[in-house]
């Protein structure tokens, strides 16, 4: 299965591409929220993370759990397609979620991440009915730090994903083998469950049918029913 069809990309390499940087994006705004809430108890006079609930953790999660789940999949379709004779198929589907050259995935993360940590700051202070004043109040307090965190975090995120894509993508035929042998073990097993359940109905005994016809044939009919003695 390619992930380019008719000179298009199908879904699963969009999936890929699109999904990957995303979710580096997620992860590198989560970490940095929690890191930019410590640090600013430290280093901060006025800490703004301190005062609200922070449930935007929770919906980032949720959503890097998602895109995680979504890239998982795709690997998974295109490890399948490849254990059946589309070859390279996965290889093509790790090709495709690092379409950009280092620089360019790392500036797109790093994109990605500062407007999903101002969102999660904002819907903090909107659950908790707290005003915001300037950007400065979405990064804990203080642009600097909160800005240099996320950048920081951005940067690791993006050369981490690429470290993994990069691992997997060396050992690919690795990881086709043991789907393949993973395969086959459930097909063992589904084709042995089948043929003890058959040898199980095979072996129950059966009467036969001219047998049970003759005893039907042979059954007395019912007498009368004698009339029970009335003691004097």
């Amino acid at each position: 299965m390619s992930n380019l069809r008719g000179g298009r990309l199908t879904l699963n390499g969009l999936a890929l591409r699109l999904g990957v940087p995303l979710a580096a994006a997620f992860l590198a705004a989560l970490c940095a929220h929690v890191a930019i809430d410590v640090a600013g108890d430290y280093v901060l006079a006025h800490d703004t993370y301190d005062a609200p609930a922070h449930g935007s953790r929770w919906l980032a999660s949720i959503g890097l759990a998602a895109l995680a789940c979504a890239g998982l999949w795709a690997l998974v379709r295109a490890t399948l397609a490849e254990t059946r004779g589309s070859r390279g198929a996965l290889r093509a589907a790790l090709g495709s979620a690092l379409p950009l050259g280092p620089r360019a995935f790392v500036l797109v993360v790093t994109a990605a991440a500062l407007p999903l940590l101002l969102g999660m700051a904002w819907l903090d202070a909107s659950f908790a009915g707290i005003g915001v004043d300037d950007v400065g109040d979405l990064l804990g307090g203080s642009i600097p730090l909160g800005a240099g965190l996320t950048i920081a975090f951005a940067v690791a995120a993006a050369l981490g994903t690429r470290k993994l894509i990069a691992f997997l993508s060396r050992f690919h035929r690795s990881i086709v083998r043991v789907v393949e042998a993973f395969v086959r073990l459930a097909r063992l097993v589904v084709r042995a469950s089948r043929i003890l359940v058959a040898s199980n109905t095979q072996d129950r005994p059966r009467v036969p049918a001219a047998l049970v016809r003759c005893t039907r044939a042979n059954r007395a009919p019912p007498g009368p029913v004698a009339a029970l003695p009335v003691p004097a």
